[in-house]
């Protein structure tokens, strides 16, 4: 009789042991899948964040480059950052008759940069001489277009 209560002792304890290693196994499988799921999340974030910030800067310096070429009065070099779009019914002629009336800008700062899938807006301060004085003009938006090979264009014609 001992010999049995000792045996169904031994098998409830091996039960439990074995309900208890199954838990185990499954809480172990459901954690390492959270954590490649997790994982893949982070990095996916990570890398989002350096490639969409790398974006914002492109989009930036093709806004100071377009203005830089308008201070210095090279419309040709800024006419090149115009989207493939606007030249396509405009041409470098009409971007310069456009530029002819435009009053002498004498810097720019960048405010704030926002991008949304293929487009682009950036926010600046423009400062322009006008009448023998400088006048500042703030809070204005840039937009910029992405074209096919990758590259930012500024959507200078609406």
């Amino acid at each position: 009789m001992k010999d049995k209560i000792f045996a169904s002792t031994k098998f409830r304890l091996y039960s439990v042991r074995s309900f208890v290693f199954m838990i185990f196994l499954v809480f172990l499988f459901f954690i390492v899948f959270t954590s490649c799921t997790q994982y893949q999340e982070i990095k996916n974030s990570i890398v989002h964040k350096f490639t969409h910030e790398e974006e914002m800067d492109n989009a930036v310096e093709v806004v100071k480059n377009f203005f830089d070429a308008l201070i210095g009065k090279d419309y040709d070099s800024a006419y090149e950052y115009i989207c493939s779009e606007d030249k396509e019914y405009k041409t470098l002629e009409d971007f310069n008759n456009d530029l002819g009336s435009v009053t002498g800008i004498v810097s720019i700062e960048i405010n704030w940069v926002e991008i949304k899938n293929n487009i682009a807006v950036v926010g600046i301060d423009l400062t322009d001489f006008y009448d023998g004085e400088e006048k500042m003009y703030k809070d204005i938006e840039v937009s910029l277009v992405k074209e096919e090979n990758g590259s930012w264009k500024i959507k200078y014609w609406d």
